[in-house]
């Protein structure tokens, strides 16, 4: 299958992606998960915004899944099932870092759009800060 005809560059490239990761495709948002995956065991310094930057890259992951061919698909199941299991490892449920209003027209779901509604268990103190004004944190006593 050429580019041109591949499922996964056309979904890719109708979500707005930079040309990079249209061209490293399927498996380049594998390896990128992965590394936020990675980067969620340490406490990171970063704020809400680079977060929900980070889900939105898992959301993009999930449609660029649902684009692929069943080979694809398989191929990449594993990997993302491990780096999924130890994300949720490392998060707590909360509700929608987006907000509720985008949740409901976006028709998100915590059984579907999970990313979206996960923080992380230890965040570092920027984030911390970001969620305690956003009411997704409640402060220590």
């Amino acid at each position: 299958m050429t580019v041109d005809h591949d499922p996964v560059h056309t979904y890719l490239i109708s979500r707005g992606c930079a040309p990079l990761v249209v061209r490293r495709g399927l498996p380049g948002l594998l390896d990128q998960w992965a590394g936020i995956v990675a980067a969620a065991e340490r406490e990171r310094d970063e704020s809400l915004d680079e977060w929900l930057n980070d889900m939105d890259l898992r959301d993009i992951l999930a449609g660029a899944l649902a684009a692929a061919g069943p080979r694809e698909r398989r191929t990449a199941a594993f990997r993302l099932d491990e780096a999924d299991q130890r994300f949720h490892s490392l998060t707590v449920p909360c509700p929608c870092l987006w907000g509720d209003a985008i949740a409901h027209t976006n028709s998100w779901r915590p059984e579907w759009q999970w990313w979206y509604f996960r923080r992380p268990t230890h965040p570092g103190p920027q984030l911390r800060e970001d969620l305690l004004v956003n009411g997704f944190l409640r402060p220590e006593t």
